[in-house]
């Protein structure tokens, strides 16, 4: 199995990633903050659940060291104990929920891939995949969190900018933008995969326009 690290870089997850960002953007567009709000904890909340099966999988792993298998256990922890907070609805609070919730990710993932060697554990059944599904889950759980994260915080920008002569204006073309983004990404994940390398810069300038677009609304 590969690794955390493979896992979220592998091209199916980065393609999951710029179109879970898409989504959410177009989402801010059409929602208000306090629908935003919470549907960002409905992400917090699905993370949590798969943070939650697979700290369950890795306890029950055999072959790793006891002093590694509470550093592991203690990043799961940690990370919970961030997703259990509270919405932060300022955008200072949240940003610096934000920060502190992505470090935790961070952590947690650079710790099982410094402590989880999955290829060295004592073999199982070839049809026991629980540890692998676990990782994968949490993989895209944590992406859909992140996705909507980012989205979230561009509507403080939004909000800023409503009153402003030229937003609707602003709003139509951005919503234009991401429209044609989603296209190209469609596009993108019809492609052979031994393709997938030519167009990840170009996805990730698209998205990066996206988000900075946001950020200029009040222009």
């Amino acid at each position: 199995m590969p690794n955390i690290r493979e896992i979220r870089e592998s091209i199916d997850k980065k393609l999951d990633h710029w179109e879970a960002s898409a989504t959410a953007f177009e989402a801010q567009l059409r929602q208000t903050k306090e629908q935003a709000l919470a549907k960002l904890e409905v992400r917090k909340k699905r993370l949590n659940e798969a943070v939650e099966k697979f700290k369950s999988e890795v306890a029950r792993t055999k072959g790793i060291s006891e002093e590694k298998r509470k550093e592991i256990q203690a990043q799961f922890d940690d990370l919970q104990v961030q997703l259990a907070l509270g919405k932060a609805e300022a955008r200072d609070a949240f940003g610096a929920q934000k920060k502190k919730i992505q470090h935790s990710i961070d952590t947690l993932e650079a710790t099982l891939d410094r402590h989880l060697d999955l290829l060295t554990l004592p073999a199982k059944p070839p049809t026991d995949k629980s540890i692998e599904k676990a990782a994968d889950n949490f993989i895209a759980a944590a992406i859909e969190y992140e996705a909507e994260a980012d989205g979230l915080e561009a509507q403080f920008f939004m909000k800023e900018a409503e009153a402003k002569a030229q937003f609707e204006k602003k709003k139509s073309d951005l919503m234009a933008q991401i429209n044609e983004f989603k296209t190209q990404l469609q596009g993108k994940r019809d492609m052979a995969k031994d393709k997938a390398a030519t167009f990840e810069k170009e996805l990730w300038a698209g998205i990066s326009r996206i988000k900075q677009a946001f950020k200029t609304l009040s222009d």
